[in-house]
This record gives C-alpha cells, structure tokens and sequence, in this order.
C-alpha cells in the first residue's frame, strides 16, 4: 500500500512540475542563489586570483633600473713610479649615470609554485562560499514546502465548505418540508462561517511566504503558479556524501601542499643575466680622466642559505595544518553520517504515517457516508454528523500534513548527503 500511495503522489507531483509554467522549487533555489548579495563574492575572488597570477608573472619580465651619482674622492689612483712621457692626472671628482638590466633565468620554481598557491588559495576562498550558501536551499524548501502545505489546506478548505453548502442547500428543503429543525441549519451556517474563516486566515500565512519567497528570489511571485516538488521514492543513505565541506576540505589539503612546495623552491638557486650600461667619468678605464661610455654583461648566480634555519620547523608546521585539515574532514564525515541515519529515520517514520492516513481516510469517508444517511433518516443528530465530517476533514489534512513531511523528510537527507534532488 505504501508503495502505491507514495509513487502515486510523486507521479502526480512530477506531473505538475512539467506542466505549463509553474515555477518549481529547484528554480526558485537558483534564483535565490543568484539573487544572495554574498554570490558576488565569486567574481571579487576570481579578480584577485588574476592579480596574484599576474604579480608572480612579473618575476620572468625584465626588471630595468636606472641611477646616476656624483662623488668627490679624497684619495685617487696613483702611479707608484713615474713613465716618462706619460702624466696620470685622474680627477677627485667623478660622475656617472648607469642604466641596469636583470633578467631571470631560473628561480629554482618560486614563480610556478607561487601561482600555484594563488590558484590554490582562491579555489579555497570560492569553496568556503559555497559552504556559507549551502544553507540557502534549505530556507528556500522550508518556505516553498509551507506554501506548498497552505494550497493543500486551501483546496481541502473549499472542499468542506462545498460540502457543507451543498448539506445547507438539502437541510432547506428537509427544514421547509418540516423533517429537520432550523437548529441544523444554524450549526451548518456556523460551520461555514468559520470554513471561510479559516480560508480567510490561510490566505493571509499564504501571503507573508510567498513575500519571503520572493525576498530570497528577487522576484515578484505573487500570482505565481507553484510547482509541487517530487522527490525519491527511496533515498539511497549509502551514497556518497558530497557535501561542499568536502570538497573545501580537499581545496585545503591542496593549498597546504602547495606551500610545502614554495618552503622548497626558497633553498633553490636563482641564476640572473644582468646586462649594464653606463656613461661618465671614469668608465670602465680607472686610469682615464675622460667621460666614456661603457657597457657590461654578467651572469648572476645567487644561493641564499638562510632558510634552512627554520625549513625544517616550517615544513612540520605545514604537516600540523594538514593534519588538524583531515581530522575535521573526518569529524565532518562522522557527524554527517550520524545525521543521515537520523534523517533516514524521520522519512521512514513520515513514509510509515502516510500509510495509515490512506487508510484512515477511506475509512473515515465510509463513516461520513454513513452518517450523513443516518442523519437524514433520523438516527443521529445533526452535532453527531458534523462531527464525523469534521473528522474526516481532519483525517484528509493530517495526510496533506503528513505528505508534505515526508517531502521536506527526503529534501532533508539529500541536504544531508549533499545530493541533488531528481
């Protein structure tokens, strides 16, 4: 019976889902995703990515510098013994301007692994965003699955209120015919009465979460057909569990590995061309009192060692932060887990009371059948029968009720699960 009852309602939910332009609940959770202010955050992310991979580029250009100076000497080159013919006469005061160009021939990988950790920290930064977004689709079902409830209320509303009319409309004739008392027919106008009081005031809760609906979308869905949502007739609770938390643990794991990697790229050698040229006086010729131009080529290799005092405490630091990373991935895996298997237990037990409504509605509807012939004949009362119908009303709410408990039940545990609805 449950079977056949619960396919039966997600057959009839996926039915309206695909028909006309009812806006169902997967499109109002994109909107509100698109509509949350935090979501830009996505682009600032990217920008900043750019501008770490564009500085760590920058490493490979050119770097031109240009200085200039003038000095006055106390002391010169002088000539230990005279050359007969020749007079050194080098001015104390001497005057250039150079112009210096280093180019980068290898860095030991301290560029590639410096644009690695920028990739890695901003994969980093836009998967802690999805977590902190995570939360959205949740209040996004609360609400629509509310809505969702009120319509079914609605529809049963004017069910009864049909009903009771149409007992009215029959107890006037019995009341002019003289076969039924005018007492009936006030408690059935007073049952009416307060029908389309109830409608009056499910309406009004309709109004607010459509209004907080279209908050979190930014669009106007007053007016606006509502697709109900269908859901798995069986989550599989053995699934793997894909939630974003996942995937920023592992986003993390990377960028720890990616700043083992430049520790290591720091007690690399780094081999520059430096290419100078220069004008003033003296040039390149010491012995020379004439301005000259002059030029100069050199290749610069360079072996810091003073990062092998803390490597080591740096490199043990990493592995500390990659540690404490996999335990809170296995903290969250196991608490995770616990929570499905809890969820799991709320759907069975939701799947379990939406059986009994099925029969408990049929049962009910027989009675009222019963009684309302009952009543006609004169073996019960008017309180009596409006009593059993008021049960019957009750017994089709609480399936309605229970039905879309055991919607948000399943929506909970793919939550849950990270897995996407089908």
């Amino acid at each position: 019976m449950i079977k056949r009852r619960l396919k039966f309602i997600i057959i009839l939910f996926l039915a309206a889902s695909r028909t006309g332009f009812a806006i169902d609940i997967d499109e109002c959770i994109r909107m509100a995703y698109d509509n949350y202010p935090q979501i830009k955050e996505y682009d600032l992310i990217e920008m900043s990515r750019k501008y770490d991979l564009g500085n760590a580029a920058l490493a490979w250009v050119p770097q031109l510098s240009v200085s200039g100076k003038a000095s006055w000497q106390s002391t010169v080159v002088e000539m230990p013994f005279d050359i007969p013919g020749f007079k050194f006469d080098i001015p104390h005061d001497q005057y250039g301007v150079t112009a210096d160009v280093s180019q980068q021939i290898w860095d030991g990988g301290a560029s590639q692994a410096k644009r690695n950790l920028a990739d890695a920290g901003a994969e980093v930064k836009n998967r802690q965003l999805e977590v902190n977004m995570y939360s959205i689709r949740s209040r996004v079902q609360n609400i629509y699955l509310s809505i969702m409830l009120i319509d079914k209320q609605l529809g049963l509303n004017d069910v009864l209120c049909e009903n009771l009319k149409r007992n009215l409309r029959e107890l006037d004739v019995m009341v002019e015919e003289g076969v039924a008392y005018e007492s009936d027919r006030d408690q059935i106008k007073v049952s009416i009465l307060s029908c389309e009081q109830q409608k009056v005031g499910l309406e009004t809760d309709r109004k607010a979460y459509v209004r907080m609906l279209s908050l979190l979308t930014g669009k106007d869905l007053e007016g606006e057909p509502l697709a109900e949502p269908s859901v798995d007739v069986k989550p599989d609770i053995s699934s793997e569990i894909l939630r974003p938390e996942i995937a920023l643990y592992d986003a993390q794991a990377l960028q720890i590995r990616r700043q083992k990697e430049q520790l290591s790229t720091a007690i690399s050698p780094r081999l520059n061309l430096n290419l100078q040229a220069g004008y003033g006086r003296p040039g390149l010729n010491m012995l020379s009192k004439e301005f000259d131009p002059y030029f100069m080529a050199a290749l610069k290799l360079q072996w810091n060692f003073g990062s092998l005092y803390t490597l080591g405490n740096d490199r043990r630091k990493a592995d500390a932060d990659a540690m404490k990373v996999e335990l809170s991935r296995k903290s969250f895996l196991l608490n995770t887990s616990v929570e499905a298997l809890q969820k799991q237990s709320e759907v069975e037990k939701a799947a379990d009371v939406l059986e009994r409504d099925d029969d408990i509605i049929s049962l009910r509807r027989k009675i009222t059948v019963t009684a309302e012939q009952q009543y006609k004949e004169g073996i019960i009362k008017m309180n009596d029968y409006l009593s059993l119908l008021d049960e019957e009303y009750k017994a089709r709410l609480n399936y309605n009720i229970h039905g879309v408990q055991y919607t948000m039940a399943v929506l909970d545990l793919q939550n849950t699960l990270g897995i996407e609805n089908k």
